[in-house]
């Protein structure tokens, strides 16, 4: 039984809910030869739609589509919500609408329940086969494509067979590349499941190699996935079509106007509110901002602090650390009116000013000198790289946008691996994306470096991505949509989507860890490359231990002339 549940909910995007696959056989709804001929089963159209209308439209219809289900269409109900289908067709207890409405959790909050009748409807429908007046036979039900079987080979095969390594000359990366097959020919026969050799391969299970699957860190095919492959084979291998994913001027219908509320996606005031009584204090804009707050929550102003105490606050804002007795007594005696203004300027220019507000944006990314997820907790060896990085940009001021380019598409802001100089720009560049890895990640070994784990480390990245810059937190849209976060699932992958040239959980690189050369001739994570000052520093460094060597070298090699010598008269001198 629950084996064809957790079929449906794993069918990619275009689901079938008039089709359900277990081993080689697909399962079709009910489809007479004629309107009459099951006259006594329900339909959709005549039976299920009106409980709908009158219990669900209003949260999954045309304007409002939470969870990204459509309840108005037929083709609607067919393609499900974003946990997949909701539709098992013959299994009721095991379709998410019969679930989601006979517990009581649909309607939401107890408004408007099913009655009994209305439920024993809808299972009835499903029962007999989910049966729909718009759908006569089999040919209209939903078929397996491309877009349903790529993924699966992603998953189990494209390791051996993909874009790095291609084990007898064959690339399962795509429709073409499965059918010009490899060395042994095509990999497939469309419409012939005996006569297709990957078929074969994975059903005596040579394929995956079981002795090669921990190494590179995947999972034979389950039988779900095996039947689904082989329905694709049975109808055909068909291509799938599909329009391209597009922004448009269009009302998203997963977005309602309460949402667009949210607060990181309002712009802060920006107009200093007049306030005649406050006017002596109204120094800056921000004054305008901080008091206008004061105002709206019937609050008043504290006493502006004294020379003293505005002097530590500065300090420990800018520095972390207090004035020592000396600053204090120079500032007290400087009778310049700009005498704070040069103490703040004098703070900003401080190294230390970009080690104490630098850990704020650290936190943000998660910084740490560890891989963490497992007892082994990894060292990064050059995760220093991008702690000093972040420091340098505070120290320089570094504009906001160029500090955030720097750290989401830096690798793509220069041309790095044809330049001749590492140059600072370009060695900032590539550090700074840092941001994108310092999450936990235990992918580091084999038996933790599956897709899911990689999947982990990817959602960390976006997690960090949309609470440090964005102000938005993401972990509820990798599943649902709306649940806390106010966006759709669907962005949330759009999003990812954004990263997969560098975050692909199918062409993944170990932190730390060879990659014997399937994944990138550098074979590290990590750039081998160095600054000229690191190159500089280094060289002097070489000379100095090389100078030692040679001094070693020589007092050795005299060393052992003077005791072969020694040796030597010792021993003729024994001689008769």
């Amino acid at each position: 039984m629950m084996c064809h549940r957790m079929l449906c909910r794993n069918l990619i995007a275009m689901g079938s809910l008039a089709m359900v696959v277990s081993g080689g056989g697909v399962l079709t709804a009910a489809t007479p030869e004629s309107p009459d001929a099951n006259a006594a089963e329900p339909t959709f159209e005549k039976h299920v739609q009106p409980i709908l209308r009158d219990k669900c439209y209003g949260c999954h219809g045309v304007e409002q589509r939470k969870a990204d289900l459509n309840l108005t269409t037929t083709n609607s109900v067919m393609q499900g919500s974003e946990s997949g289908p909701i539709i098992v067709p013959g299994e009721a207890e095991e379709s998410l609408l019969y679930e989601m409405v006979h517990q009581g959790l649909m309607p939401p909050d107890g408004k408007s329940p099913l009655s009994a009748a209305e439920l024993e409807t809808i299972r009835n429908w499903i029962v007999s086969g989910a049966r729909f007046d718009s759908l006569r036979t089999a040919e209209n039900s939903q078929q397996v494509t491309d877009q349903n079987i790529i993924p699966i080979l992603h998953l189990r095969c494209t390791v051996c067979h993909g874009k790095y390594t291609r084990e007898a000359e064959l690339d399962l990366r795509s429709r073409e590349s499965i059918l010009k097959g490899g060395k042994s020919g095509p990999a497939l026969v469309p419409g012939n499941v005996e006569g297709s050799l990957m078929i074969n391969r994975i059903t005596v299970g040579e394929m995956p190699p079981r002795q090669e699957m921990v190494k590179v860190s995947v999972k034979p095919m389950s039988s779900l996935e095996l039947g689904q492959l082989k329905a694709w084979i049975e109808q055909g291998a068909l291509a799938s079509s599909f329009s391209p994913d597009v922004a448009t001027t269009e009302t998203d219908p997963l977005i309602t106007n309460a949402e667009r509320q949210f607060w990181s996606f309002q712009s802060p005031i920006a107009a200093v509110v007049p306030m005649p009584q406050y006017s002596e204090r109204l120094r800056h804009p921000i004054d305008g901002f901080i008091l206008h707050k004061v105002r709206e929550n019937n609050l008043e102003l504290s006493p502006e602090a004294d020379e003293i105490t505005l002097l530590r606050r500065a300090y420990f804002d800018l520095l972390g650390l207090p004035p020592t007795p000396r600053e204090v007594d120079q500032f007290l005696a400087d009778g310049n009116p700009n005498a704070f203004e040069r103490i703040i300027d004098r703070l900003l220019a401080s190294p230390r000013y970009g080690e104490r507000w630098g850990r704020h944006w650290l936190d943000l990314a998660g910084y740490s000198d560890s891989e963490g997820g497992q007892h082994a907790d990894a060292v990064r060896p050059h995760a220093f790289r991008y702690r000093d990085y972040v420091i340098r940009a505070l120290n320089s001021d570094k504009p906001y946008d160029q500090f955030l380019h720097q750290q989401i598409a830096g690798d793509e802001l220069a041309d790095y691996e044809n330049s001749d100089v590492l140059t600072q720009e370009i060695h900032d560049n590539l550090v700074a994306t840092g941001f994108l890895r310092m999450g936990v990640d235990e992918t580091y070994a084999n038996i933790t470096s599956f897709v899911p784990d990689r999947l982990e480390v990817i959602d960390n990245a976006m997690e960090t991505l949309g609470s440090a810059v964005i102000g938005l937190t993401m972990k509820c849209a990798r599943c649902h949509s709306h649940k806390f976060d106010p966006i759709p699932q669907r962005d949330y992958y759009r999003l990812t989507a954004i990263f997969k040239g560098a975050l692909d959980e199918h062409d993944w690189l170990k932190p730390n860890a060879e990659s014997e050369g399937i994944h990138t001739h550098f074979g590290l994570r990590y750039l081998p490359y160095a600054t000229a000052d690191e190159q500089k520093a280094w060289r002097a460094l070489d000379q100095v231990a090389q100078h030692k060597i040679d001094g070693l070298r020589s007092a050795s090699k005299a060393r052992e002339e003077e005791l072969t010598k020694k040796y030597r008269e010792q021993l003729l001198a024994k001689l008769p």
